[in-house]
């Protein structure tokens, strides 16, 4: 189960609402206890008050913890296996990108590809509305339902299950898109990052 199922999530909140009007009804009893000077009947209302807070505020936690435990396992399931990630970084090398006299060129195509993004602005990116692997490119939600691993940065959740070629065309078509001048280098394995050779230059954007 991904989530907590819509007719157990509307009984929680329904009676949540409940407590909230009971402790709200019973403060007002007990204000009017109080000027009549029935002080025993205010005590024994207060506790009742502190009981429904209580009771609340366990409804909240287990709700809480519910949920942390659902997002723990989602993280788990959307990390790469190590084979994966091996063969991608075997078969299709490294991307060098430079973006605005910046280069970018981590270990991985993934951790380049989420690099970048992150210089380009995930909040500027977002409004593009790129998709990849069938889902959002960057969203405010997570994946719940497929394979596809997803960072986490800040409030979004950025997609990075991507491979040498729809990295290469995806960041291109931002660079066009966002005006921003950008040149990435698909880099062979072996290459050291300062070794100025790659297999393939591509550039986008008004080249400098």
């Amino acid at each position: 189960m991904k989530k907590l199922p819509e007719a157990v999530s509307t009984k929680f909140i329904e009676l949540y609402a409940a407590l909230n009007h009971a402790t709200d009804d019973l403060k007002i009893a007990g204000a009017e206890a109080n000027l009549n000077g029935d002080f025993s009947q205010v005590a024994a209302i207060n506790d009742n008050c502190r009981r429904l807070q209580c009771l609340g505020d366990d409804i909240k936690a287990v709700l809480n913890r519910y949920e942390s435990n659902q997002a723990m396992r989602l993280v788990e399931n959307n990390k790469p296996n190590k084979n994966t990630k091996n063969r991608t970084r075997q078969s299709g090398g490294r991307l060098r990108v430079i973006l605005t006299n910046k280069t970018i060129e981590k270990s991985t195509i993934a951790e380049t590809f989420f690099e970048t993004l992150k210089m380009f602005g995930l909040e500027r990116v977002a409004k593009l509305n790129k998709v990849v692997s069938s889902i959002p490119l960057i969203a405010k939600t997570p994946n719940i339902n497929g394979y596809q691993a997803q960072r986490r940065y800040g409030d979004w959740y950025v997609t990075t299950h991507v491979n040498k070629h729809n990295a290469t065309n995806l960041l291109e078509e931002i660079g066009r898109e966002l005006n921003i001048p950008v040149k990435i280098e698909t880099v062979e394995k072996g290459f050291s990052n300062y070794s100025g050779q790659s297999a393939s230059t591509h550039y986008t954007g008004n080249k400098q």
